[in-house]
């Protein structure tokens, strides 16, 4: 996204966590608060090809959640077929499998203590 002239902001924030909860069950987690981390999540989140769904249809079981904290701001995001948005707003996901590999690849490589997901 290079530099969209929002250094100011983030020269404010005190706190960038990201959350990765990975299933099966009993659900595993790492949280790193990388800002690095932080924003290669994102990134990929936003790289999810989604298509609106009739929400009362919607009951996809999800497979990788995405808690992030930005400044004591807590956004969760969960991931499977259905994707939920931070507002609860869900959608199809198209290209689940590339984005579940992402993010899979991401928690992998997190060099810190795996544990379990209260």
């Amino acid at each position: 996204s290079g530099n969209d002239n929002n250094s100011s902001v983030t020269d404010k924030v005190f706190k960038q966590e990201v959350t990765i909860v990975k299933m099966p069950s009993p659900p595993k987690c790492k949280t790193s608060d990388s800002i690095a981390v932080v924003d290669e999540v994102i990134g990929v989140l936003g790289l999810i090809d989604k298509s609106p769904i009739d929400t009362d249809v919607a009951n996809g079981g999800w497979y990788i959640m995405v808690k992030l904290n930005i400044d004591g701001q807590e956004l969760n995001y969960t991931i499977g077929s259905i994707f939920t948005d931070a507002n609860g707003k869900q959608y199809k996901v198209n290209n689940y499998k590339d984005i579940e590999e992402k993010l899979t690849k991401i928690y992998n490589e997190l060099d810190v203590p795996e544990v379990d997901y209260p």
